[in-house]
Order: structure tokens, then C-alpha cells, then sequence
């Protein structure tokens, strides 16, 4: 087997597209709530994302030139498995954020929705973290702890509007 090199700025150009995503998922189902306190909740979360992008931005300026790998290598079938997390449940496709928000049909399945997304976001960064080394995994950490938050505030709105 091949050994699999992941480099920090890769996995940024991977949240990236994860919170892109994200941002179009909160900005559709921002427009389609109708519930205030769901419609101000979606608004804070695709703000968030959109400083997410931003802040990713600026953590791939901290890797530098260089772009050496940052990451200990990995197996083939942990790479096939993290490219299907990639692919098809955080949806790093382009445009897929605003495609699951269009086929939502309640408020409580796109909170749902939501938190589902938010713990695959955290699958794939906790799968990436037994991969990486030095200051790239530092990274991640922080990636990892603004995705939490967004899973907190969104259970609370599951709990308190919809139990």
C-alpha cells in the first residue's frame, strides 16, 4: 500500500468547502424559517461559517510557503474512508449546502438536519486529527472546537423549541 500524505493546507481547502457549504445551508434555511428564534439562529450560524472561511484563510497565510506535509502517513483504506466522509457526508461538493437546505420540509428537520451535519463535520476533523502532527494539528483543535459550538447551539434549539 501506498503511504497517504495529507499537508495542513489540504485539509484547510477541505473545511473550506465544508463550511461554504455550511454557509449556504444556514443562509437558505435562514430564509425558510419562520420561527424568530430559529431564523436569528440560522443568521449567527451562517455568519459564523462565513468567519469560519475567513479565518481558515488566514490559518493557510500561518502554514507559509512551504506546504510540507504535516501529517504522519496514513493507510490506503483510512484515505478511501476520509475521501467518502469528504464526498458524501460533510458534502465538500460544490453546492451542496444549498441543495439539502432546498429539501428540507419543517423547521425541526433542518435543525436536524443541521446537527447532523455539524457531528459529520466533527467526524471528519476527528479522523483527520490521527493523522496530523506539529502545528497543523493545532489547527484542527481549533477547527474542532468552532464546530462544537454550532452542535451546542443547535441540540439547545432541538431541545428547548422542539422536545
Amino acid at each position: 500500500m501506498n503511504p497517504v500524505f495529507f499537508s495542513g493546507a489540504e485539509v484547510l481547502d477541505m473545511a473550506v468547502r465544508i463550511e461554504e457549504n455550511g454557509y449556504a445551508y444556514y443562509s437558505q434555511a435562514m430564509k425558510a424559517a419562520k420561527t424568530k428564534g430559529l431564523k436569528a439562529l440560522f443568521k449567527t450560524l451562517a455568519i459564523e461559517e462565513h468567519e469560519h472561511i475567513k479565518v481558515f484563510a488566514g490559518f493557510r497565510k500561518f502554514l507559509g510557503q512551504e506546504n510540507a506535509p504535516g501529517f504522519t502517513t496514513y493507510n490506503e483504506e483510512a484515505a478511501l474512508y476520509l475521501s467518502a466522509l469528504a464526498d458524501t457526508r460533510v458534502f465538500t461538493s460544490i453546492g451542496e449546502g444549498a441543495r439539502l437546505a432546498k429539501a428540507i420540509k419543517s423547521e425541526k428537520q433542518a435543525v436536524t438536519a443541521a446537527i447532523g451535519m455539524e457531528k459529520d463535520s466533527l467526524l471528519f476533523y476527528y479522523e483527520l486529527g490521527g493523522m496530523m502532527r506539529g502545528r497543523d494539528r493545532l489547527i484542527l483543535e481549533n477547527l474542532i472546537e468552532q464546530e462544537k459550538t454550532h452542535l451546542r447551539k443547535l441540540t439547545a434549539m432541538l431541545v428547548d423549541v422542539y422536545s
